[in-house]
Order: structure tokens, then C-alpha cells, then sequence
């Protein structure tokens, strides 16, 4: 598949879309996924791929977004107050450039820790709540454990915040993202 160059890039669609099969499977170590490409253009933002794998032997699905051509010179700063629970299914594109602040809790996902993605809101935090509780264990492992309660109370407040443990408090929020 030949892809576009600079300005050439239109929205994707079923022309574009390419098949991969016979794809490695990082789940089963198998080569029977198959793999969905569409290559398009974000107005205002950059070109992208949409990638979406799927095995045929052990079901095993991923979905990401990888960036095509080159890094715009200057970001911009987007600012959400979170004012109900409707603003956590917002859909967003988070660029491997781009950081998420939430004042409200001092926590930021930094540029370049997380691979670039298509998700709610509500998704973003999840997954950073996800990581960071994924390396608990060797936090405890290698005797930080003050590192390991405060990253508890982290991800504790993480899930709250999205409505996924019980807390008293207020739910509203902001949210920054640059990319």
C-alpha cells in the first residue's frame, strides 16, 4: 500500500483500509492475526494510523493510534472542567507528544510514557491507574514503600475520580492535555 504524502492525506475510508494477515500475536506468540490499517488526517492536528489487531487463535484484540508524518512545531493546550460524568466519555486523541494534567489530584501523565491513543477520558485515567498499579509489586520488591503507598493513593484517587471506587467528595475536576 502506497501512503500519501504532506498535505495529500484525506479522511480515511473503506478504500483505505488495508489488511494484514498472518500478523504476530503478542499474546499467544502465534502469526494468525490479522491486522486493520486506515491511514488519515486529523484537521488541525496530523496524519495517523489506526491500527487494530485481532488473533484468530486465541482472540486476543489491541487497538492504538501511531502518528505519521512530522511533530507540529507547537501544541496546544486544551483545558476540560470536569462538571459531571458525562465529561469522562469524552473521546480524545492523545498524541505520544501530549501530557495530561489533573490539577486537582498534582498528577500528570507525562509526554512520551504512554503510546499514542484514541479514548474516553474516563479510559486515559484508568489505563494510568492500571500502569502504575501494574508495578506495585516491585516497588514492594525493591523496599520503596513510600513510593508504593503514595502511588497507592494515587490509583485509589484515580478510580475515584472516574467513579470506579466508593469516596465522599466533590467530582468536579479539570483536566489539561498538550500535544
Amino acid at each position: 500500500m502506497e501512503l500519501p504524502d504532506g498535505d495529500n492525506w484525506q479522511k480515511g475510508n473503506e478504500e483505505s483500509l488495508s489488511e494484514i494477515t498472518k500478523c504476530y500475536c503478542p499474546n499467544c506468540g502465534g502469526n494468525n492475526g490479522k491486522t486493520l490499517m486506515l491511514p488519515t488526517k486529523i484537521p488541525m492536528f496530523r496524519e495517523i494510523y489506526i491500527l487494530t489487531l485481532q488473533c484468530e487463535d486465541c482472540n486476543f484484540q489491541n487497538s492504538e493510534v501511531t502518528f505519521g508524518g512530522e511533530i507540529q512545531p507547537k501544541g496546544e493546550r486544551l483545558t476540560l472542567q470536569i462538571t459531571s460524568k458525562n465529561d469522562f466519555d469524552r473521546q480524545l486523541i492523545k498524541s505520544d507528544s501530549a501530557s495530561l494534567s489533573i490539577p486537582s489530584l498534582e498528577f500528570e501523565i507525562p509526554a512520551q510514557t504512554q503510546r499514542g491513543t484514541i479514548s474516553t477520558l474516563e479510559g486515559m485515567i484508568l489505563r494510568a491507574a492500571e500502569n502504575l498499579e501494574a508495578l506495585q509489586p516491585e516497588r514492594l520488591r525493591l523496599g520503596d514503600v513510600d513510593n508504593f503507598h503514595r502511588c497507592r493513593e494515587v490509583i485509589h484517587k484515580l478510580r475515584v475520580l472516574v467513579g470506579h471506587s466508593s469516596s465522599s467528595g466533590s467530582s468536579s475536576s479539570s483536566s489539561s492535555s498538550s500535544s
